[in-house]
């Protein structure tokens, strides 16, 4: 057996390399994109001005902007400081992860710290400045505390990292993980009241009516004053972008950001690599059949770890069978959202592996290589899709260089598509934008001054474009096309060219 401590500094090593990779290129400050525009901007605002303008009118809980808005305190509002928060939080939930599975042997939490690392979730939003990363922490604390509290319940404190903690502050950290992970999301808030029910049913994580009623007020306490405050209508039209097909759409969601080998429009030739792997192993374990082994494994294990898999399968499932109706009525699901079940799904893994014990030597190795096959696929697509974050998705900061270097908006330039506060100061300078006048939007007037066009401008390009015929358009290079652009007379003398623009594609 492996000495404990060269163990531990397996896990540390990978901790370390997964915290690394997804920190690759933090350091090239390329440009945010819309919703970080907007997550950065608000933080930047005075406290009470973010509350006002910002966090009370917006669908959000407001721990994530709170966090940011210290952190920029401490670190400044560039893009590579306002990210190091996102990846700090990230590397947290390995470190939770790791820390939470470290009973009943290292293979799991290796497993499950693997599982982590390489979904592309993961890399992608651990160089996000929204609160998405957060949330992925808090839910790993809170699943891993509340796995623990499971243990315990049924067989007392083991030897654990977490040995020394009483129930009392395991309960404590519970709770305290709950409340915060409910102020980062409103789907954070769903699965923390999934949890709530499930752990209440089982009686194991919270045993007494008088734990569970102050936590649930706690947690429902921002949603009810956030709902007093504003009204929920204009709240739910700030959601009207989201546009999911029932039933099969919140199921590709849910397995986009989950498991995204499994939706054929993000795994190409990886999906085959997978099926192969599985009818492989399938065939392994069918010409193996045989008796499980059973002498080499404590008597107490396989049902600690089943009863994990079943509270671990009942969150999932109860929560994704919520959401299924939620997007009948108002869709809400985006893949994005559903990384708060992600650890829920690294915890299974480690404890399938843990199961698989069971089985001789042959079909474990060949489950094995199916897992490593799957950590390596979701890897090579973790990375291509940071990679093209990278690129980046939309190009704010180009072309607020070239308006900045050219002069073309020193007179003011008309503006439309995405919030002129989010946009200025953050990256252009005072006084430059103005917003659009709507009708001249609304019935494709010609233009008297040059456009600026973000994200949902996109779509008024084409008409913008055939009522000023005299205009020429170039826009950011980033891989969401058209979602920086500028229309320019032609006679203007700039050279948008030498800045890195290109021309927008007929």
């Amino acid at each position: 057996m492996t000495h404990p401590r060269i163990q531990l500094a397996i896990s540390a090593l990978l901790i370390l390399f997964f915290v690394v990779a997804a920190g690759r290129g933090l350091g090239d400050n390329y440009s945010y994109w819309s919703d970080e525009l907007w997550s950065v901007s608000a933080s930047r605002a005075d406290w009470g001005v973010m509350l006002r303008d910002w966090l009370i009118p917006d669908t959000h809980p407001p721990l994530y902007q709170i966090l940011l808005k210290l952190w920029i305190g401490l670190t400044g509002s560039g893009e590579m400081a306002t990210r190091g928060l996102s990846l700090l939080m990230a590397g947290l939930a390995l470190v939770a992860m790791a820390l939470f599975t470290s009973r009943r042997g290292a293979s799991r939490r290796l497993v499950s710290v693997a599982f982590l690392g390489t979904s592309p979730a993961f890399l992608f939003f651990a160089q996000e400045s929204r609160s998405y990363a957060t949330s992925l922490a808090l839910s790993a604390v809170m699943l891993g505390a509340a796995l623990e509290l499971r243990q315990r319940g049924l067989h007392g404190r083991n030897d654990s990292p977490l040995a020394r903690w009483s129930d009392q502050a395991l309960r404590a950290l519970f709770g305290g993980a709950c409340l915060l992970l409910s102020l980062t999301h409103y789907f954070s808030l769903l699965f923390v009241l999934v949890v709530l029910a499930v752990g209440c049913a089982e009686g194991l994580i919270l045993r007494r009516r008088r734990e569970v009623i102050p936590l649930l007020l706690a947690v429902l306490a921002w949603p009810a004053a956030h709902l007093l405050t504003s009204s929920f209508s204009n709240k739910l039209q700030r959601l009207d972008w989201i546009q999911v097909p029932p039933i099969s759409g919140t199921l590709t969601e849910f397995a986009g950001g989950t498991l995204p080998l499994l939706t054929p429009d993000r795994a190409g030739s990886e999906r085959l690599l997978l099926i192969a792997m599985g009818l492989a192993t399938a065939l392994v374990f069918a010409i193996t059949a045989g008796p499980q082994r059973r002498d080499q494994v404590a008597s107490d294990l396989p049902s600690l770890a089943l009863g994990e898999v079943r509270f671990l399968l009942l969150a999932i499932g109860v929560f994704v069978g919520i959401m299924l109706p939620i997007d009948l009525i108002k869709p809400l699901s985006q893949a994005r959202y559903y990384i708060v079940l992600l650890p829920a799904l690294a915890y299974l893994c480690g404890n399938g592996w843990e199961l698989s014990r069971r089985f001789a030597p042959v079909p474990r190795l060949a489950l094995a290589g199916l897992l490593a096959v799957w950590f390596m696929l979701q890897w090579q697509l973790g990375q291509r899709e940071l990679s093209q974050k990278q690129a980046p998705l939309q190009n704010y900061k180009l072309m607020a260089t070239f308006v900045s270097r050219s002069g073309i908006c020193d007179q003011g330039c008309w503006s439309d598509g995405w919030l002129l506060n989010a946009l200025s100061p953050l990256y252009f300078e005072p006084g430059r934008l103005q917003q659009a006048p709507r009708e001249a939007l609304a019935f494709a007037k010609p233009l008297e001054q040059p456009f600026l066009g973000f994200h949902r401008a996109v779509d008024q390009l084409p008409d913008l474009r055939a009522a000023n015929p005299t205009m020429t358009c170039w826009e950011a290079p980033a891989v969401w096309k058209g979602t920086s652009f500028v229309l320019l007379p032609r006679t203007s003398t700039a050279q948008p060219a030498r800045h890195g623009l290109r021309p927008c594609p007929p």
